[in-house]
């Protein structure tokens, strides 16, 4: 019986001194792909971001609300038309998601609106009252402000130019 005592004490030694190499080489092997997994990922992933800072923060931007700021007083621009006096009467807001931009707006708000002036005197009556006229000059409108804010400021910034009231007389 002492041998079978004996026995059985060397190999439950035996047994667990295996069973700790064992879970000794699985936490290595855990460890190490682990620290690769890791590495891979520090390494390799991030090409998602942009890489420019330009890029960055246009996307930053982009994740910003718009903010409006109203041109006033309303344009009042007067036109001779087949020989009677016609006028036109339009309230105008601008859009743009960069703060810094809209600022600037305020500031050069006279050399902005004396160019718009002369942009929508410059214009045919007849046209503006198709659709098609005021989309151009919307269009327009929003060149010759971000002309402007790229002269003074470098950049352009400006969204979109929204009418929010035109009146054709």
């Amino acid at each position: 019986m002492a041998e079978e005592d004996g026995l059985d004490i060397g190999s439950e030694e035996g047994a667990s001194g295996g069973k700790k190499k064992l879970i000794i080489i699985i936490a290595l092997v855990v460890v190490l792909l682990g620290g690769g997994a890791a590495a891979y990922f520090l390494l390799f992933s991030g090409s998602e971001a942009p890489a420019d800072s330009a890029e960055a923060e246009a996307a930053a931007l982009a994740a910003e609300p718009s903010i409006y700021l109203a041109l006033e007083p309303a344009f009042t621009i007067d036109m001779m038309v087949n020989g009677r006096q016609r006028y036109v009467q339009l309230n105008m807001t601008v859009k743009s998601k960069n703060k810094e931009q809209m600022e600037a707006v305020t500031q050069h708000m006279p050399l902005i609106r004396n160019s718009l002036v002369l942009l929508f005197s410059s214009q045919s009556f007849d046209e503006l009252r198709t659709t098609e006229g005021k989309d151009m000059l919307k269009i327009a409108a929003l060149d010759a402000i971000n002309g402007i804010l790229e002269q003074e400021t470098g950049q352009g910034g400006i969204d979109g130019v929204l009418f929010t009231n035109f009146v054709m007389q």
